[in-house]
C-alpha cells in the first residue's frame, strides 16, 4: 500500500537530511548488518518520507505491503489493550496479578501488579517460555501461564527491573483473555477491540507460514551465532496463525504501525477512535522504572565495555526518552517526553511528541541485543536532525 507523501518542506523538515537518513540504512545493508528494512517519517501527522531497501528474502525484494514480525514491538499493541480493560474499569493498575490469575500469587510473587508487569518490575526472570518448556510451546499461552504462575519470583516485585522479553506480556495477554465478557482467546480480542477499529487491516496476532506478503527472520551471515538455528525455528516455524503470544507474535506493514502510532501521537484518539483516555495515556507515558536500570541487559553491558542500560519503560510498552545522555532507543537528540517501543533485533517506532514527529523502521535481518538499540538511536536522530523549525 502506497501512502501519500507530503513535502518535508511545508512541515518544517529538511530534505537533505531525510536523504542522509536513508543512505545510513543502504550501508548498514551494504554492510551485511541486515537485509532489507522500510523506514517512515511523519510529521503533524502527515507522511514526510518513505523508502524501502534491498531485500527480505532470498530473491525477493521489498514490497510496501510487506508484513513484518514486530517482535516485542507487539507488545504496545499489548499494553494499549490492557489500559483500555484499566480506562473500562475491569481492574486497576494496582490490582495485584494474583486476583486477576489464579495461581500467580505465590513464591515470593504475592504483590505483584498489574503495573508491574507492564513496566518489567514485577518480580519475574527473562525468557521466551517458562522453563521446562521448550520453544515450541511459545504460541500455547495457557500452558504458558500455567509455567509462569509456577515460577518462583526472581526478586521481590518492584525492587528491580529484568525486562521478561515474553513472560510478563504474555500474562498480561491471559488477563485480558481471563476478564473478557465473550470468552475470547487474545488473537480475536486483539482482531476487533484494535485492529479492526483503528482500519490497521493488514495486522494481526499470528500470521500463517504460508502468507506470500510474511516477510521471514534471517540473520546475514555476519550475525551468525550458536542461538541461530533455535531462533529461526522459533520465529519461522513455531509462530503460525494460531499462536498466542502476546509479548512478541504480531504481524504488520508498515502504514499499520503508522496507524497505530496515530494513537499515542493523539494522547489515546485517532482516525475517529478513542483507545485511551488523555488522562491515562499522559499518565502511562511517564518513567515507571525511575533509577533503575535494565538488568536483563548486565551481561552484555559487562562485555561490551558498555555503561548501564536505564529502564526508562513506560507503561506503553516501550521507552521513554527522559533527561540526561544514555544509550535510549528514542535518540540522544529527543525531546525529554518522547516514546519509542523496540521490536528486538528488528524494528522499532518513536514519537517525539514535543516537535510532533515519528519514526517508524522495520527490518529484515537480526541485529541482536543492545547493537539494535545502537541502531535505532542512531536512526532517530537522523531523522531528528531532519527537523528544520
Amino acid at each position: 500500500m502506497n501512502l501519500d507523501v507530503t513535502s518535508p518542506s511545508s512541515v518544517g523538515l529538511n530534505a537533505d537530511a531525510l536523504e542522509r537518513l536513508g543512505s545510513s540504512i543502504q550501508a548498514d545493508i551494504d554492510g551485511a548488518k541486515h537485509f532489507g528494512a522500510s523506514v517512515l517519517v511523519a510529521r503533524h501527522g502527515q507522511v514526510v518520507y518513505q523508502a524501502s531497501f534491498g531485500t527480505v528474502g532470498p530473491g525477493r525484494a521489498h514490497a510496501n505491503d510487506d508484513r513484518y514480525l514486530l517482535m516485542s514491538m507487539s507488545k504496545a499493541f499489548t499494553a494499549a489493550l490492557l489500559l483500555r480493560a484499566v480506562d473500562e474499569g475491569r481492574f486497576g493498575l494496582d490490582t495485584r496479578v494474583a486476583d486477576l490469575v489464579p495461581g500467580f500469587g505465590a513464591l515470593g510473587k504475592q504483590r505483584a501488579t498489574v503495573r508491574q508487569l507492564l513496566s518489567h518490575t514485577a518480580g519475574l526472570p527473562f525468557g521466551l517460555v517458562p522453563p521446562p518448556l521448550g520453544l515450541d510451546k511459545v504460541g500455547n499461552l495457557e500452558m504458558k501461564t500455567a509455567g509462569i504462575c509456577a515460577l518462583p519470583a526472581s526478586y521481590r516485585p518492584g525492587t528491580k527491573c529484568i525486562y521478561t522479553s515474553g513472560l510478563g506480556y504474555d500474562l498480561l495477554g491471559q488477563i485480558l483473555v481471563n476478564v473478557d465478557s465473550k470468552g475470547r482467546n487474545f488473537n480475536r480480542i486483539a482482531e476487533e477491540d484494535l485492529f479492526k477499529p483503528l482500519g490497521m487491516a493488514d495486522s494481526s496476532f499470528g500470521c500463517s507460514i504460508n502468507d506470500p506478503r510474511r516477510v521471514p527472520v534471517s540473520f546475514t551471515d555476519r550475525n551468525v551465532g550458536p542461538t541461530t538455528p533455535m531462533l529461526l525455528r522459533l520465529f519461522n516455524e513455531y509462530l503460525t496463525e494460531d499462536a498466542e503470544m502476546p509479548s512478541g507474535n504480531a504481524y504488520s506493514t508498515i502504514h499499520d504501525v503508522f496507524r497505530f502510532t496515530e494513537v499515542f501521537r493523539g494522547r489515546g484518539a485517532a482516525h475517529g477512535r478513542r483507545v485511551l483516555s488523555p488522562a491515562l495515556f499522559n499518565y502511562a507515558r511517564r518513567d515507571h522504572t525511575t533509577g533503575l536500570i535494565n538488568d536483563a541487559t548486565a551481561f552484555e553491558v559487562e562485555e561490551r565495555g558498555l555503561d548501564d542500560f536505564p529502564a526508562h519503560f513506560t507503561l506503553l510498552g516501550g521507552y521513554v526518552r527522559g533527561m540526561g545522555h544514555m544509550l535510549n532507543p528514542t535518540g540522544h537528540t529527543a525531546s525529554p517526553q518522547s516514546i519509542a517501543a523496540v521490536g528486538g533485533a528488528s524494528t522499532s517506532w518513536m514519537i517525539d511528541l514535543e516537535r510532533d514527529l515519528t519514526v517508524v523502521f522495520l527490518s529484515a535481518g537480526f541485529i541482536e541485543g543492545l547493537r539494535h538499540i545502537q541502531r535505532v538511536q542512531r536512526i532517530n536522530d537522523l531523522a531528528l536532525a531532519a527537523v528544520d523549525a
